[in-house]
C-alpha cells in the first residue's frame, strides 16, 4: 500500500509542472516574500580548494553580491544570508546543514538558494549545474553513487538510510510533491543564466538527497557554479568580474522566479537614484547614532567585516543587536542593550557569556565605541 501511495504521488509531480508555477501568480502584494541565500561551507569547512580559490570564500563573496543586487532589483523582497562572514553553525557538518534548514524555515522563506562550487577527480568534467531534491525511489537508487561523488561527507543523506515508513519521510514526500516543480523552474532559469557567461550548461540534476534540502520546507536548490578542477571553469571563476556575473545570473533567476509566481515587479534603480538612496540611508544612520547618545552596552562580537544583524548567531538576541562602530582591525562591534553604568550591565553580561564567551561591557558615545 505504501509503495502504491508513493507511486501515485510521483506520477502527479510531472502533471503539476510549469502549470502550477503559472497558476500560482496570485495578487498578494500585502504578503512579504523572502529568500534565503546560503553560502556553502564556512568556518572549519573550506569546501573545495583548488589553486587560489577556496570555495567557502568565493561563494560568500558571490552571495553577498546577490543580496546587494536584489536590494536594487527587487527592494520589496526580504533577503537573508545564512552567514555573512567565515562562520559555521555547528562542528558537525550534518548538524550544520540541518541548522541552515532550520534558519530557512524560521524565516518562513519562499525560496532557498545554496551557493557552491564543484570539484572532481576527472579534470575534463566542467560546467554549471543546479541540484534539486527528489524522493523518486528509482532516481535515488540510480544516483546514490553520483551523490557520493558530488557531495562532501555530511552534505547529503544516503538514500538507503531513509526510513520509508517514517513520518519524516512522508512529510518530506508531501513537501516534495508541492515544491519540486518550483525548484525545477528556478533551477532551469539559473542554469540558463549562468551558461550565458560561457559555462557549459549541465542542466538540472536530481537524485542526491542533500541534507539541507531534505529538511527545508520551501522550494530550494543547490547551485554549483562550475568545476574548480577544470582549467576552463577555474580560469573563468578566477577571472575579474566572474563573481559579479555569477551573482547577476543567480539574482536575475530569483527576480524571474518571484515575478512569475507572485507578480512582483522588478524595481531597477538608476545609479543616480541609488546614490540618493545611499545618502538617505547615511542620514538615517547618523540620526540613529544621535539617538543612541551615550552609555554602556554589551559587545557580543567584533568583526573585520560587516555582519548581518539578523545572522543566525544572534538568534537569542533577534531584533536587539545593533552595530556600534569602533576602531582598529575589528571595527565592527555588535552590541546588545543600553545601560547607564557598567554595573547595570553586569547581570546581562553574565547571561550573554553563556553564548558569547568573549562578551564584555563597552562604553559608547554618539554611536561610536569610546576607546579606553
Amino acid at each position: 500500500m505504501r509503495n502504491l501511495i508513493i507511486q501515485i504521488l510521483l506520477l502527479v509531480i510531472p502533471l503539476v509542472g510549469v502549470n502550477a508555477v503559472s497558476a500560482q501568480n496570485v495578487a498578494s502584494e500585502q504578503i512579504k516574500r523572502s529568500v534565503v541565500i546560503d553560502p556553502g561551507h564556512g568556518g572549519p569547512r573550506p569546501g573545495k580548494q583548488h589553486r587560489d580559490i577556496v570555495e567557502k570564500d568565493y561563494v560568500l563573496d558571490v552571495s553577498i553580491e546577490v543580496r546587494k543586487q536584489l536590494s536594487r532589483k527587487m527592494p520589496e523582497l526580504d533577503v537573508y544570508l545564512t552567514r555573512s562572514c567565515d562562520s559555521a553553525y555547528h562542528e558537525s557538518q550534518s548538524t550544520d546543514n540541518r541548522l541552515r534548514a532550520e534558519f530557512c524555515n524560521n524565516k518562513a522563506a519562499d525560496l532557498y538558494v545554496g551557493i557552491h562550487a564543484n570539484a572532481l577527480g576527472d579534470t575534463k568534467v566542467k560546467g554549471c549545474e543546479v541540484w534539486v531534491l527528489t524522493l523518486n525511489e528509482k532516481l535515488m537508487n540510480q544516483n546514490k553513487l553520483v551523490g557520493a561523488r558530488y557531495a562532501d561527507d555530511g552534505d547529503f543523506i544516503n538514500p538507503e538510510d531513509i526510513d520509508r515508513n517514517s513520518q519524516g519521510f512522508m512529510m518530506a514526500l508531501s513537501r516534495q510533491l508541492e515544491n519540486e516543480p518550483y525548484s525545477r523552474f528556478f533551477a532551469e532559469e539559473c542554469c540558463k543564466n549562468m551558461a550565458s557567461y560561457g559555462l557549459v550548461n549541465k542542466g538540472v540534476k536530481a537524485g542526491t538527497v542533500y541534507t539541507v534540502l531534505y529538511y527545508s520546507e520551501c522550494p530550494g536548490v543547490i547551485v554549483e557554479m562550475g568545476y574548480l578542477t577544470n582549467n576552463d571553469d577555474y580560469n573563468y571563476l578566477y577571472s575579474k568580474g566572474s563573481k559579479q556575473e555569477m551573482a547577476t545570473a543567480i539574482s536575475d533567476a530569483i527576480v524571474t522566479y518571484f515575478k512569475t509566481l507572485y507578480g512582483s515587479e522588478s524595481c531597477e534603480v538608476s545609479e543616480a537614484a541609488e546614490e540618493t538612496a545611499s545618502t538617505q540611508e547615511s542620514v538615517v544612520e547618523d540620526s540613529k547614532a544621535e539617538e543612541i547618545n551615550e552609555g554602556y552596552a554589551i559587545q557580543l562580537i567584533s568583526s573585520m567585516k560587516e555582519v548581518d544583524i539578523n545572522d543566525y548567531q544572534f538568534k537569542e538576541y533577534k531584533g536587539k543587536v545593533r552595530l556600534i562602530m569602533g576602531s582598529g582591525k575589528y571595527k565592527f562591534k555588535y552590541c546588545y542593550g543600553s545601560y547607564k553604568s557598567s554595573a547595570d550591565a553586569q547581570e546581562d553580561l553574565n547571561h550573554a557569556r553563556k553564548t558569547f564567551k568573549d562578551a564584555y561591557i563597552v562604553k559608547y558615545n554618539n554611536g561610536a565605541i569610546v576607546a579606553k
